[in-house]
């Protein structure tokens, strides 16, 4: 498979990356100038501007599918820290790719979003629920439903993941479909990766489908 992989020097984005190339996927990673890349074989890095639309073509060109780990960064762990990223930077982004991709011919992506986004806000506990409500996280989580709504109104063959809170380390192989998102809720960075990778090498339609994603007993 040939994958774009979009916010590729982030915390999922760099395990998708890696696990990719590593399973024998060519992988293109496209990121900020000034992002930290480590080489690696069957990854091919782009530098410049997603929103670009000449770098947005270049990268796209003979691409099987995409993954989207991007999302808002801020300058802290506090939902109040001042962001780092445009605060509609994921749906601008969508708005970009969907045309692009239509172009190029490629119609299979997979996006990172976030567990409580449109809908699935009733499957969190009430702490989640305020915690999501506050400060700039609100803002992501408005970007993200803005985002999802541009992946449905498309004809492309899309695939929503909503992680939980996410956290660093190895992959164990435990990400899975969760019913519940409760303040101690957590799933591996690694795992979503791997997750979002093994999803996309499956053939089978996404359908416009979207999964909230934690730490299960087995892989699913």
């Amino acid at each position: 498979m040939h994958l774009l992989v979009l916010g590729a020097s982030g915390g999922c984005g760099r395990w998708l990356t890696r696990l990719a190339a590593e399973g024998g996927h060519q992988v293109t990673a496209l990121v900020r100038a000034s992002a930290a890349v480590a080489a690696m074989p069957g990854v091919r890095v782009i530098r410049g501007e997603v929103l670009d639309s000449a770098v947005l073509a270049t990268a796209l060109a003979g691409q099987d599918a995409v993954a989207s780990c991007l999302g808002l960064r801020r300058d802290g762990r506090s939902p109040w820290a001042p962001l780092r990223s445009p605060p509609d930077l994921t749906a601008r982004v969508t708005a970009a790719l969907v045309p692009a991709m239509a172009r190029a011919g490629v119609r299979r992506i997979v996006a990172i979003s976030a567990g409580g986004v449109a809908e699935s806000i009733t499957r969190l506990s009430m702490p989640v629920r305020w915690l999501i409500a506050s400060g700039n996280v609100a803002v992501a989580y408005r970007d993200l439903a803005e985002m999802e709504r541009l992946l449905s109104a498309s004809q492309l063959d899309w695939l929503a993941v909503r992680p939980v809170t996410l956290v660093d380390g190895a992959p164990t192989g435990r990400a899975g479909a969760v019913t519940r998102y409760g303040l101690f809720s957590t799933v591996r960075r690694a795992d979503v990766a791997a997750w979002m990778l093994g999803a996309l090498e499956r053939p089978a339609s996404f359908s416009g489908h979207t999964v909230l994603l934690g730490t299960s007993s087995r892989a699913s």
